[in-house]
C-alpha cells in the first residue's frame, strides 16, 4: 500500500475527531450539579430582647443591666450590652451605639439565655429618666437592636 500526503491528512482528522469525542464524552460523564460548591451560609441573626435593669433610686446607683438572648444566630457576636440615657423627663430618644449615650457593655461571652452583668453608674444630678435598650455588635461590623426598651422615673 502506497501512503500519500491526503492518507496522511485523513488520519490527522482522524485523531482530532477522536480527541474531540473523547473530550465531549468525558464531559457528560461528569458531575455538573455543583453540589458540592461551597455557597455562603444564610446569615441568621440574634434575637434579643432588653431585660430589667436593677436599680436603686435612693442610693442613685444602677446595679445591674440584663440582655435576653433568644437565640444567638450563626454570625460571631462581637460585642453586646445597652445603651442608655439619662433625661430630665421620660421622653423618647434613639438610642444608638455610635450615638451621644453612653453604653454598658458586658464582658462576659454571649449565651442563649438571660446574660446580666453588674454595673456601678451613678444617677446624673438634675435628671429624673432612665431610658435603656439592648444591643448586639456582629462580626462585620453590624449592630442590631432590641425592639423592647426600658423607661423608668426616678
Amino acid at each position: 500500500m502506497v501512503i500519500n500526503q491526503k492518507h496522511i491528512n485523513y488520519k490527522r482528522r482522524f485523531s482530532w475527531l477522536a480527541i474531540l469525542l473523547a473530550y465531549i464524552i468525558m464531559l457528560s460523564c461528569t458531575n455538573h450539579s455543583h453540589k458540592n460548591d461551597v455557597r455562603p451560609q444564610e446569615k441568621i441573626f440574634p434575637e434579643i430582647h432588653t431585660g430589667p435593669a436593677t436599680f436603686h433610686p435612693l442610693g442613685g446607683v444602677i446595679e445591674t443591666f440584663e440582655v435576653h438572648f433568644d437565640k444567638l444566630g450563626n454570625i460571631p457576636v462581637e460585642e453586646y450590652g445597652v445603651v442608655y440615657a439619662f433625661l430630665p423627663e421620660t421622653t423618647s430618644v434613639d438610642l444608638k451605639v455610635d450615638g451621644p449615650y453612653p453604653v454598658a457593655r458586658f464582658k462576659e461571652t454571649a449565651k442563649t439565655g438571660s446574660n446580666t452583668e453588674s454595673f456601678k453608674i451613678g444617677f446624673p444630678t438634675g435628671m429624673h429618666a432612665l431610658t435603656y435598650r439592648a444591643y448586639v455588635k456582629l462580626k462585620g461590623g453590624e449592630v442590631r437592636y432590641a425592639e423592647n426598651s426600658f423607661n423608668k422615673t426616678y
